[in-house]
């Protein structure tokens, strides 16, 4: 079995012709719009990549704020706690002063002897109060 030869007349050869043009001329078409959005794809990426580095250098910032900021409230925290530190550790003394002198009231000594003939001089040597005078 063999294929029929077809004729190459020129009716046929023109439909041929303009069935080949025209499939080019849509595939140039096509050829030109996919450059365009190819064109529209690149510039896009182009500003993608830009607010990409702008978010990357607002975060660095961000952070480097953020660091800054916890090291100024960890300094704030550690000088509050030095302060309160020294504030308890003079609060415990001031309370064992008190211990202390309650536990000295609380056990009579004999007063010295040089204290009794002292206390006897200040007696002693107590003036009595000048009244007032009264200027009319």
């Amino acid at each position: 079995m063999s294929l029929p030869q077809i004729t190459f007349d020129l009716p046929m050869l023109k439909l041929v012709l303009s069935i080949v043009g025209g499939l080019l001329l849509i595939s140039m078409i096509r050829i030109l719009f996919l450059l365009r959005t190819n064109k529209r794809l690149r510039e896009d990426t182009e500003k993608m990549e830009k607010q990409v580095l702008a978010q990357h250098n607002q975060i660095l910032s961000v952070r480097q704020d953020s660091n800054a900021w916890r090291g100024d409230i960890q300094r704030m925290f550690d000088a509050f706690r030095a302060e309160f530190s020294k504030r308890l550790e003079e609060s415990e003394q001031r309370y064992q002063d008190i211990q202390q002198r309650i536990t000295d009231v609380a056990t009579p000594k004999p007063p010295p002897a040089a204290v009794l003939a002292k206390e006897a001089e200040e007696e002693e040597s107590v003036v009595a109060p000048v009244p007032a005078l009264a200027i009319s």
